[in-house]
């Protein structure tokens, strides 16, 4: 990886870095991963579990019921699609695979207009060709470049538009290219992050106006995606992350002032899963106070991280090594990893058999947990991030925090191995297709989540799982719809 993409993984590590977990017992309930984690982990140290849905409602709400066009089931390619960082490779089929049915891809200005009026489409029209429909694709556009933006780079960080018809000119240009086989457009991400934008609040909100308007007027079925919350905040009060009063400050800002501007709020889903909820109602509810309240989704999402254990926070200083490719200090962690914590060492690349097992069973609980609380909450679709990425370079500090937060790997030349991971997103994916409203179960236990999921043209399903550590046990569900022996490992299971 180029030194100058970086920057993202810098503010991936930063979110972990203030965050809690502890390790659950088991996993999702599916055939490769159905086993206890004997590994004697501590009960959770995540947050109180907030909910707005207290008792089973057959008819939803319509605010939270799942109604956007296409699949709510996302994957993210990455940080860097095709030159000149990486290859713009094939990936929507083994996404389809992986019963996903839509997808992210990030393309900067420079790679697109690398000098004014000079378009190469090539790496877009990898992307566009392999679209089946336009609900398949969003398309996040950075706004840098070496001549157009205030701030001259190919990469990190974007900025405004020296000239905002410049800047209007070529969003036009691309979204015209683009019509009818994209339906998805965003302005940036996660722009309350320096590295990811180098203006001021002000001029986000002035060039998102260009940007819709280039948008809409060039393409009137396309919709406007807000450029990203990095969602690192806690209304609950139970972790309240460093810095959440300015994220929220500056979405408050482009909240109030670009209602008209955006059709779609972006709201990124890392940290504690169980706080998702209480951000979701928190977005929709700053949205409302301001006359106006529309679709959320989660465009990125995953966990947990290597600083999400709290024993991994003395290595923070390795998020100064980011852009080395052979950091001393992960060399060091490899030269004795027996001496190291089992949390630690499961995210060394080579780690043994056990452990490597045990981040998998994590992983994939995380991985149900996460999505169900999202879609309890009404967001719309979401994006896991992200498909692949490269590990090849052991001692990049990159590929110690993110190497194992993949679906893919490349296999003879093809990104076509379906990794652990992988496999309970696609089984997950296929229980969830289709999904219009997942809605929390009354088990008179706190403890115990339980979720009734309708889903599209065919019967509901339930999914179940115990917060707390401990033998599993036989609860009774509300409306006659019989009984279910609940653990830590989330369970699909049938309705009656």
């Amino acid at each position: 990886m180029n030194h100058r993409v970086a920057g993202w993984y810098l503010a991936a590590g930063l979110l972990a870095a203030s965050l809690s977990w502890a390790e659950p017992a088991g996993l999702l309930n599916f055939g490769y991963f159905a086993q206890r984690d004997d590994s004697g982990g501590a009960k959770s140290g995540l947050g109180r579990a907030v909910t707005s849905h207290e008792e089973l409602d057959p008819v939803p709400h319509e605010s939270l019921a799942i109604s956007m066009p296409g699949s709510a089931m996302g994957i993210c390619w990455g940080m860097v699609y095709g030159r000149p960082f990486s290859t713009a490779e094939i990936f929507l089929p083994q996404v389809r695979k992986l019963n996903a049915g839509f997808t992210r891809v990030i393309l900067f200005w420079s790679q697109l207009e690398p000098a004014k009026g000079q378009y190469h489409w090539d790496v877009l029209d990898s992307y566009l060709d392999q679209l089946q429909s336009p609900d398949e694709g969003m398309l996040t556009i950075y706004s840098a470049s070496p001549w157009a933006t205030r701030n001259s780079t190919w990469v990190f960080p974007p900025s405004p538009a020296r000239d905002p018809e410049d800047y209007a000119r070529f969003i036009r240009a691309l979204v015209l290219h683009a019509k009818g086989r994209v339906r998805y457009f965003q302005n940036d991400s996660e722009p309350n992050n320096p590295m990811f934008w180098s203006g001021s609040k002000e001029e986000f909100v002035g060039q998102l106006r260009l940007f819709a308007k280039a948008v809409r007027g060039a393409d009137a079925n396309a919709k406007v995606v807000l450029g990203g919350s990095d969602g690192l905040f806690d209304p609950t009060g139970a972790h309240p992350l460093p810095g959440q009063q300015q994220v929220l400050d500056y979405f408050e800002h482009v909240m109030a002032e670009a209602a008209a501007d955006f059709d779609v709020f972006d709201l990124h889903l890392y940290a504690d899963p169980y706080t998702i909820p209480a951000r979701v109602d928190f977005m929709r509810s700053r949205m409302a106070a301001h006359g106006y309240v529309k679709p959320i989704i989660a465009a990125e999402y995953n966990g947990p991280s290597f600083f999400e254990f709290p024993v991994n926070r003395k290595y923070f200083r390795l998020m100064a090594e980011l852009g080395i490719n052979d950091s001393a200090d992960v060399r060091e962690l490899y030269a004795a990893p027996q001496a190291l914590a089992p949390e630690t060492q499961m995210f060394l690349q080579g780690a043994p058999a056990a452990l490597e097992e045990r981040l998998q069973r994590l992983q994939a609980r995380d991985l149900v947990i996460r999505n169900i609380l999202a879609f309890s909450a009404g967001v719309q679709k979401m994006a896991f991030w992200d498909i692949w990425h490269e590990t090849e370079k052991r001692d990049q500090v990159k590929t110690l925090l993110y190497g194992k937060l993949k679906l893919l790997e490349h296999k003879d030349g093809e990104l076509s191995e379906v990794l652990p991971l992988g496999r309970v997103y696609r089984e997950m994916a296929a229980q969830l297709q289709g999904v219009e409203s997942v809605e929390r179960m009354v088990t008179g236990d706190a403890s115990v989540y339980a979720f009734h999921v309708t889903r599209r043209d065919r019967g509901p399903v339930g999914v179940v799982w115990m917060r707390e550590e401990g033998a599993g046990r036989e609860i009774s569900l509300p409306a006659g719809s019989g009984k279910v022996t609940v653990t830590a490992t989330p369970r699909f299971f049938e309705l009656r």
